[in-house]
């Protein structure tokens, strides 16, 4: 989600680059979901550019009403009025093309992560509400953290939706916009409502604007790391569909799987065919649990009550 191809598929070469053997136990997956609208922020200070303004500070004094604005400047800001609409982002063949993908991707039993750019992220957020209110098979989406996403220099007042459970947005949502990020500053003093800024480069990047992905965010001192950093947070607190269990030879159970990559335990008992998930469970009590002599002595013993868990169905 980025302003045009060439950037998106610059962009996507570089995260390929700085997610290399940063997300052990995973097998990745890279596409690029595009959407085909400029950002008319961006488009109104490269007005001011054009027409060679030294100080761009001085938009910010225009904005507040503190100075009076030029009448360029006022011709500007009345277009980006026209533009800026929320609806006029995400309600679109591009969003619907994004969406389709990301319900087979989750069909599949994969997990998905989008890293959204500037005005990407009214498409990430739109896309996380259609996703999330879908139901596959019988089970609510909003149950299990199927896709996460990492908002990057954001125009958005927020990052997704609260899900079925307290806590499960939070575990796989990040952001991270800078202080000197020109365009977001501008949004804000629009009073458009964008989160603020939460850290600063060591120093300016090459983009005057300090908003572009890769100059500014991707590679810059501390924010790459900041950004793998993110993606490595909310790549390990996602899961996926019901897994392909193992039968066991059990009159407690009647299979189980596991998720190396989350640790999450998955339980399906003999009783009702009822399948439940247990977070943070070490691989060693999987593999315990398979080679007990006893599959329902050693569950109700080590897992039973022991790990968070919730009923899947």
């Amino acid at each position: 989600m980025f302003n045009d191809y060439r950037d998106a598929e610059e962009s996507g070469e570089l995260l390929q680059i700085l997610t290399y053997n940063q997300l052990n136990g995973y097998e990745i997956n890279y596409n690029l979901s595009i959407n085909n609208n400029e950002n008319p922020f961006d488009q109104l200070l490269e007005v001011a550019r054009q027409k060679l303004l030294q100080d761009y500070g001085v938009i910010l004094l225009w904005l507040a009403g503190i100075e009076i604005a030029p009448d360029w400047f006022q011709d500007a800001l009345s277009e980006v009025a026209i533009q800026y609409q929320a609806f006029s982002y995400v309600i679109d063949r591009d969003l619907q093309q994004h969406v389709k993908q990301y319900k087979e991707d989750i069909e599949a039993c994969q997990k998905v992560l989008l890293v959204a750019h500037s005005q990407g992220n009214f498409y990430g957020n739109e896309a996380w509400r259609w996703v999330y209110r879908s139901i596959i098979g019988k089970l609510p989406l909003n149950q299990l953290k199927v896709m996460g996403m990492v908002s990057v220099a954001t125009p958005a007042s927020h990052i997704g939706e609260p899900l079925a459970y307290d806590g499960d947005q939070q575990q796989i949502t990040r952001y991270m916009t800078l202080n000197n990020d020109l365009v977001i500053n501008t949004i804000r003093s629009a009073i458009l409502g964008p989160m603020p800024g939460n850290f600063n480069n060591n120093s300016d990047s090459d983009d005057w604007k300090n908003h572009s992905f890769i100059d500014a965010y991707a590679t810059g001192t501390p924010s790459e790391q900041i950004l793998i950093n993110h993606i490595q947070s909310v790549a390990y607190n996602l899961e996926s569909l019901p897994l392909e269990r193992e039968p066991l030879n059990s009159s407690a159970l009647a299979a189980v799987a596991y998720d190396r990559t989350a640790n999450i335990l998955e339980v399906e008992f003999a009783s009702d065919g009822s399948v439940y998930r247990y977070y943070e469970v070490p691989e060693s009590i999987y593999s315990n649990l398979v080679n007990a002599e006893s599959v329902g002595r050693y569950y109700n013993q080590a897992i039973r009550g022991q790990y968070p868990s919730r009923n899947l169905f």
